[in-house]
C-alpha cells in the first residue's frame, strides 16, 4: 500500500498543480487579448512551455514531489508556497526579457486574475489534500506497517520521526518500550533479536527498524535471511548516541557507513554550483547599477578628506584557511595606522566620509570584486584578519569551521546584531555559532532573506557599525 499509493497521490498532486499553472497562463492570455496588448509573438508562442518549464525547475529544486522519503505534510505545504513563488519569478523574468517591458505583466489586470485563481488554488487544493491523506489509510486494506525494537534516544527520535511524517505507513511504536531489560551479553541479546523478528512476523509487521548499538551486532547475515523466511523487511540503524555529538550528520560512500560532526548542504557540488550563480549574478548586477556610479563620487569624497588610496587592503582569511587580499573603501587615515587594531566607537582615524560608508556598510561594496574573483561569496561568515584568526583559535575550539566555506559580504552573524567590536571571547563564540548554524542549514531561500534583511539593517543604520 505504501509505495503504491504514494505514488499515485504525488502523480496526481503533479499533474493538477501543472494543469492549475497552465489555465492561469491562458487566464492572462485570455484578458491581456481584450485588454488589446500587443504580445511579441516569440513570448506568446513559448508562454506555455516557459509555465511549465519553470514550474518543473522550481518544483525540482525544492524536491516538492518526491516519493523516495517519508512524507512530511508539513514539508510539501511549506515547499508548495516556495514552488509557485519561485515559478511566479522566473515567469514574470521570461515576459520582462521577451517583451521589453514590466507593463505587460505586474500591476495587470490579467496578471491580477491569473495570481489570485492560483493563489486560491494552491490553499483549496492543499486543504482537500488534508482531508485527503486523513482518509487514505483507511481505503488500503492490508496497511504497511512498521515497527521499531530497540529501546535508545535514537530509537526515539527515528519514532517521532515516523509518527510526525508518515502518511503513508500505520507506524506501531516501539516493541520494547515497555521492557526494562537489559543484556549483558551477546548470546542474550541474539536470542532477545530472535524473538522479536518471529514476534513482529506473527503480528504482521512489513517493515521492522532494529535501533541498537554496533558492538551487540555480530552477524547481520544471519538476521536478514531470518526476516527474508518470516517476509520481513529488516533494517539496522546504528545507535551512536552514546559516544557521538547531538547533532552528527550520517551518510554512505559505496558501502561505507560514514559519519559527520554536522550537516553540510554546500559538500554537494549542485548546491555550490547554484552558490556560486547567485554571487556572480548578484555581484555583476551590483557593480553594474550601483558601483559604476558609486564608485566615483565616494573616491571623489575619500580623496578630498585625506591622502592615500581609494581602495584599502587587507589580508583576511579565507576558505581552507587561505589568505586572500579583501577590499574596501579606505574610512581611516593613512597614518598612524594599526592594521591589528579593531576599529572602536569614537575611533579619531576614522575621516568625515568613513563614518558614514562605515555606518551603512557602503565601505565593503568593492568585495563584490572579491566575489567575482573566487575568494569571497555573497552570504557567508566575515572574513577576519589572520592575527585574529590565530588568536581566537587557541581560544574557541570550533572557530575554524567557520572557513569551511568561503567568507562573506555579509552573514547571518551580522543581521542577528553581531557584528563590530568582539570586546570579550563571549562575543565570538556567539558570532562563531551564528556562522556554523549557517553552514549546517544553507539553502538559497536563507542567501535572498540573509541580503534583504542586509539591505533593511544598512537603511536603519546599525548601531554596532562605527
Amino acid at each position: 500500500m505504501r509505495n503504491r499509493y504514494k505514488f499515485t497521490f504525488i502523480t496526481c498532486c503533479f499533474l493538477a498543480d501543472l494543469l492549475a499553472l497552465v489555465f492561469g497562463t491562458l487566464i492572462f492570455l485570455r484578458i491581456s487579448t481584450d485588454m488589446a496588448v500587443e504580445w511579441n509573438f516569440l513570448l506568446l508562442s513559448k508562454m506555455i512551455p516557459i509555465t511549465i518549464l519553470s514550474w518543473l525547475f522550481s518544483t525540482s529544486y525544492f524536491r516538492l514531489y518526491r516519493v523516495d522519503t517519508l512524507f512530511s505534510l508539513d514539508a510539501f505545504y511549506r515547499n508548495s508556497w516556495r514552488a509557485l513563488l519561485t515559478q511566479r519569478i522566473l515567469w514574470q523574468i521570461s515576459i520582462i526579457i521577451f517583451q521589453g517591458s514590466l507593463q505587460d505583466s505586474y500591476g495587470s489586470r490579467a496578471h491580477l486574475f491569473q495570481l489570485s485563481f492560483l493563489l486560491v488554488y494552491i490553499l483549496l487544493s492543499r486543504i482537500m489534500l488534508t482531508f485527503i491523506l486523513a482518509q487514505i489509510k483507511k481505503w488500503g486494506s492490508k496497511p504497511y506497517t512498521v515497527a521499531i525494537w530497540g529501546f535508545n534516544k535514537t530509537s526515539i527520535e527515528l519514532a517521532s520521526k515516523l509518527e510526525t511524517n508518515s502518511c503513508f505507513i500505520d507506524f506501531k511504536g516501539i516493541m520494547n518500550e515497555n521492557s526494562s531489560e537489559d543484556f549483558m551479553s551477546k548470546e542474550a541479546f541474539n536470542f532477545a533479536l530472535t524473538s522479536a523478528i518471529q514476534s513482529a512476523s506473527a503480528n504482521q509487521i512489513s517493515e521492522l527498524y532494529i535501533v541498537v548499538q554496533p558492538n551487540f551486532i555480530s552477524d547481520l547475515n544471519y538476521y536478514f535471511e531470518l526476516g527474508d523466511k518470516q517476509n520481513l523487511r529488516l533494517k539496522f540503524v546504528p545507535d551512536f548516541s552514546t559516544i557521538t555529538k547531538d547533532h552528527f550528520s550520517a551518510g554512505n560512500l559505496d558501502h561505507f557507513h560514514v559519519i559527520k560532526p554536522r550537516n553540510e548542504p554546500l559538500q554537494n557540488a549542485y548546491n555550490r554550483l547554484v552558490k556560486r550563480i547567485f554571487d556572480l549574478v548578484f555581484s555583476v548586477l551590483v557593480i553594474v547599477f550601483v558601483l559604476s556610479w558609486l564608485y566615483p563620487i565616494l573616491a571623489f569624497l575619500i580623496k578630498r578628506q585625506s591622502p592615500g588610496p581609494v581602495l584599502f587592503k587587507q589580508l583576511r582569511t579565507g576558505e581552507k584557511n587561505e589568505a586572500f587580499w579583501c577590499y574596501k573603501f579606505r574610512s581611516m587615515q593613512t597614518t598612524g595606522f594599526d592594521a591589528s587594531q579593531q576599529a572602536r566607537k569614537g575611533d579619531a582615524r576614522v575621516t568625515p566620509i568613513g563614518k558614514f560608508i562605515r555606518r551603512t556598510s557602503l565601505d565593503e561594496m568593492p568585495q563584490f570584486f572579491n566575489v567575482l574573483l573566487g575568494n569571497m561569496s555573497v552570504v557567508g561568515p566575515r572574513p577576519h584578519m589572520l592575527q585574529h584568526t590565530m588568536d581566537y583559535n587557541e581560544q574557541i575550539n570550533n572557530f575554524m569551521v567557520r572557513h569551511f566555506i568561503k567568507p562573506g559580504i555579509t552573514g547571518l552573524a551580522q543581521i542577528s546584531g553581531l557584528r563590530g567590536e568582539t570586546k570579550k571571547v563571549s562575543d565570538m563564540k556567539r558570532r562563531v555559532n551564528a556562522d556554523i548554524d549557517y553552514l549546517q542549514h544553507w539553502s538559497l531561500v536563507k542567501d535572498l532573506k540573509i541580503c534583504f534583511l542586509t539591505v533593511i539593517v544598512s537603511l536603519k543604520g546599525d548601531e554596532k557599525a562605527f
